[in-house]
């Protein structure tokens, strides 16, 4: 367990948080016992988040000597985060409660190639809406967590990255969309978005690795707590790790990477190359629904499309134990509309290779499972991503906006 120091310096208040809202009710004592922190420390970090308005006794639990211990619970209602999801093909917005209940939630339309103007006009009025919906009160809204795909620069709120088109690259998205909205906007990669999303709503741990599916594949790796960020908050690319190292050259400079190999564009590619299996699912709209029509195919006996998911779910697999072999995690997520249709076909197969190829199988069993709602698991981890940081900030303003 990572140490932070006698200080309780504020990324401590995210961690201990996170494990009041999963816990429901637990006492000082259990929390310095989960954290690995002492006492004192604990206690510390608990009156932070008292004076925050954030977290207030529930009542005591019985003690095996001496005074009963004092149960701390999350205030739901202290405040708001609203967070969205957003790639080319798909769009989810959701209004979220300090205790990581989903108050509103809206399926939206992807960016596609509309003009970004467009699309953050958009998005700003999906979010009002929302907030009307939700009715909560406008002060208590934190912020805005956009997930999205990357390469980006999370400090300049901006994709690097000229896709869907060259107008996306360095685009002050993040900025725009503040000034659309009125509300502060975070940006974040949306694989450690969906793991943050798993996290906030009690599931998994404080260790696990997620598999993100949408209109491409990307990976996150939480650890003790928090996600892994790397250099630029770039890291843990599954969908460039090399399963062909002789393949075709990647637009990255790899050879043989999984996502053009076994992602959604790929499988879809090769459904259109067979006439008569496109035509009887019904393909041709774009990636993301074609899909998904041929994970349903799949899921509901078809042999050429479960043929296809499977040759998918295998590649996928073999990036996946590369994932848990660096990170010796015990328990992987499956996250994103990608696995709509088809996610327990990748899960069992996922659970099958790591089964038999992970380093560390006769130490510790790794667990493969699908996020509870794999489309809206990324955008509850935009919204958890504002308050995470600002109690990961040491602004001094920071009692004044959730008082």
């Amino acid at each position: 367990m990572r140490s932070f120091g006698a200080d309780t310096r504020l990324p401590t208040l995210a961690v201990v948080l996170d494990i009041i809202r999963e816990r429901g009710a637990v006492s000082r004592v259990e929390l310095a016992d989960a954290t690995g922190l002492t006492q004192a420390t604990m206690t510390h970090a608990v009156r932070k988040l008292t004076a925050l308005g954030l977290v207030h006794e529930v009542g005591t639990a019985p003690a095996n000597r001496g005074t009963p211990r004092r149960l701390i619970g999350i205030r739901a209602d202290a405040c708001y985060m609203v967070g969205v999801q957003l790639d080319q093909f798909a769009a989810v917005g959701v209004v979220v409660d300090l205790a990581g209940r989903v108050v509103v939630r809206h399926d939206m339309p992807g960016s596609g190639k509309r003009p970004i103007a467009e699309v953050v006009a958009d998005l700003a009025g999906q979010v009002r809406s929302m907030l009307d919906e939700a009715a909560v009160p406008r002060e208590k809204v934190l912020g805005l967590g956009l997930a999205t795909y990357g390469p980006q620069d999370r400090e300049a709120g901006v994709v690097i990255t000229p896709h869907p088109t060259p107008e996306w690259l360095r685009y002050p998205l993040a900025e725009t969309l503040a000034a659309a909205t009125g509300l502060p906007v975070a940006l974040e990669n949306d694989a450690t978005a969906a793991g943050l999303g798993v996290q906030t709503q009690g599931g998994s741990g404080s260790n696990f690795a997620v598999v993100f599916m949408s209109g491409g594949i990307g990976g996150g790796v939480i650890l003790d707590g928090h996600p892994y960020r790397g250099v630029t908050s770039n890291g843990v690319e599954l969908g460039h790790i090399s399963v062909d190292a002789l393949g075709e050259e990647c637009p990255c400079g790899n050879r043989g990477c999984l996502d053009p190999i076994a992602g959604p564009r790929p499988v879809v590619e090769r459904a259109l190359e067979n006439p008569a299996l496109a035509a009887r699912l019904g393909l041709g709209a774009d990636t993301l629904t074609d899909f998904n029509l041929i994970g349903r195919a799949a899921r509901e006996g078809n042999a050429e499309a479960a043929a296809l998911i499977a040759d998918s779910a295998q590649r996928l697999a073999i990036a996946t134990v590369s994932l848990v072999n660096m990170f010796d995690v015990g328990r992987v997520v499956l996250a994103g509309h990608a696995f709509t249709e088809s996610g327990p076909a990748y899960r069992d197969v996922l659970q099958v290779v790591l089964n038999r190829r992970v380093f560390m199988r006769h130490v510790h069993t790794v667990e493969v499972e699908l996020a509870g709602d794999v489309a809206q698991a990324t955008a509850v981890g935009g919204a958890a991503v504002v308050l995470r940081n600002l109690l990961e900030s040491p602004n001094p303003e920071l009692r004044t906006a959730v008082s």
